[in-house]
C-alpha cells in the first residue's frame, strides 16, 4: 500500500499542505501567487467560502451561476506548486488555471500585457524531476483553445507563445551572482528561441499536470510577483 501510493488510506485524509479533503474544493481551481490575490478574487464575488489557510495555502470556494471554483494561492516557485497540484489532485480537482507574474524577454510584449503559455522552457529544478529533459511542457491544447476564446471574447488583448521557467527572480537579480555570465547567455538562447518571457511556474504548473492526466493552463500578466489582479481578468474567471 505504501507503494501503490494512489491506493494508500493515507489519501483519503486531509492533505497536510493544502488542509483540504477530498471533494471539499470542487473540481476547478484557479491558482495564484499570493493569498492577497486570493481575497481580491473572493471580494469580486457574493458567494464565498473561506476553507484553509496553510502556510502558502489559502482557499477560498466560490459559487458562480450553476459552478464553482477554487481559489487558491500557491506561492512563488514551481516547488510549492508541484506540492499543492499533487494535493489537489487527490482531492478531486480537475483543471487547473494558473495566473502568474512574468518579465517580458521580446520587444513584442510590455508591462501590463498578458501572456497565454501554450509551452515552457524547462529551466527550472522541479519540472525536470516530472519530466525528462527530452519532454516538453506544454498546455492542454483544448483548455488553452477556451482560456484563448474567454480572453478574445472578453475583448482582453494578449499575446500568445512560449515561457522560459526559472529558479531565480528575474526582478530582483543581485548586481552580483554566481554564474552570471551564463545566465545571461541563457536569456539569449530564450530570446533567440522565441521566448516570449521569464518566470517561475509555467514548466511547472504543466509538468504536474502532465503527471497526473489533468488539464492546465496558464496566464503570465507582465508584473513583479505579488501584483494586483487586474479586474477585467477577474470577472471572466
Amino acid at each position: 500500500k505504501f507503494v501503490c501510493w494512489w491506493k494508500n488510506e493515507i489519501l483519503k485524509n486531509t492533505q497536510y499542505h493544502i488542509g483540504l479533503h477530498k471533494g471539499e474544493g470542487g473540481t476547478n481551481a484557479v491558482l495564484v501567487e499570493t493569498p492577497a490575490q486570493v481575497e481580491q478574487i473572493a471580494a469580486s464575488f457574493k458567494n464565498t467560502k473561506a476553507l484553509v489557510d496553510h502556510r502558502e495555502y489559502f482557499s477560498v470556494l466560490i459559487d458562480v451561476s450553476s459552478t464553482q471554483f477554487l481559489a487558491i494561492s500557491m506561492g512563488i516557485g514551481t516547488p510549492p506548486i508541484a506540492i499543492g497540484m499533487e494535493e489537489l489532485s487527490i482531492i478531486g480537482i480537475d483543471r487547473f488555471l494558473y495566473i502568474g507574474s512574468c518579465k517580458p524577454l521580446t520587444n513584442k510584449m510590455k508591462d501590463g500585457d498578458f501572456l497565454l503559455v501554450k509551452a515552457a522552457i524547462k529551466e527550472d529544478g522541479t519540472s525536470r524531476e516530472y519530466l525528462p529533459n527530452i519532454i516538453p511542457a506544454v498546455a492542454d491544447v483544448k483548455f488553452l483553445n477556451k482560456v484563448r476564446g474567454t480572453l478574445q471574447k472578453a475583448g482582453i488583448p494578449y499575446h500568445i507563445g512560449i515561457s522560459a521557467t526559472i529558479d531565480l527572480d528575474p526582478y530582483h537579480l543581485p548586481a552580483q551572482f554566481p554564474l552570471q555570465q551564463e545566465y545571461q547567455k541563457q536569456i539569449e538562447v530564450f530570446r533567440n528561441g522565441n521566448a516570449y518571457a521569464i518566470d517561475r511556474a509555467a514548466a511547472g504548473v504543466y509538468a504536474v499536470a502532465t503527471k497526473v492526466h489533468k488539464p492546465a493552463c496558464c496566464i503570465l500578466y507582465a508584473r513583479a510577483p505579488e501584483f494586483t489582479l487586474p479586474i477585467e481578468l477577474i470577472e471572466h474567471l
